[in-house]
């Protein structure tokens, strides 16, 4: 594939993103084809399966529900090599990944790893007045 014909950006949500459709009932899929003009596709980073998997089994309640629904939805996305689990904490290896490929946005709540990848220009997608969506950054 040429990079001509890659003109879709990759979307990449951490832990914290997949986890606001069972705490707050947001569709997230639905809000990022209105806030993203641009062709994407949604990529889920190895590190954060792994996460998933490991709070599932120390959840219980609400959260273990968000849990189980976050898993349900990431099956329909392919999954993105960004690490390995435990080499490094999970904000900083989507970082260096954002950082090194181009037409990556993240999708984060964390204000700490906003904050980083909008230093860096990487664009960023979060939850505001958990509700909507909302993208930081710009899409050239």
């Amino acid at each position: 594939m040429s990079i001509t014909e890659r003109r879709e950006w990759m979307v990449i949500p951490d832990t914290n993103f997949l986890l606001v459709p069972g705490q707050f009932g947001v569709d997230v899929f639905s809000e990022l084809k209105r806030v993203l003009d641009v062709r994407f596709k949604i990529a889920v980073p190895d590190v954060v399966l792994q996460e998933l998997d490991i709070i599932e089994r120390k959840s219980r309640g609400k959260d273990l529900l968000a849990i189980r629904m976050a898993k349900k939805l990431v099956e329909r996305f392919e999954t993105v090599e960004v690490g390995q689990f435990g080499a490094k904490p999970i904000d900083d290896q989507i970082l260096d990944f954002a950082s090194k490929n181009e037409r990556v946005i993240v999708c984060t709540n964390d204000k700490g790893l906003k904050k980083r990848l909008r230093e860096r220009g990487i664009p960023v997608v979060y939850l505001r007045s958990k509700k909507i969506l909302e993208i930081e950054g710009m899409l050239g």
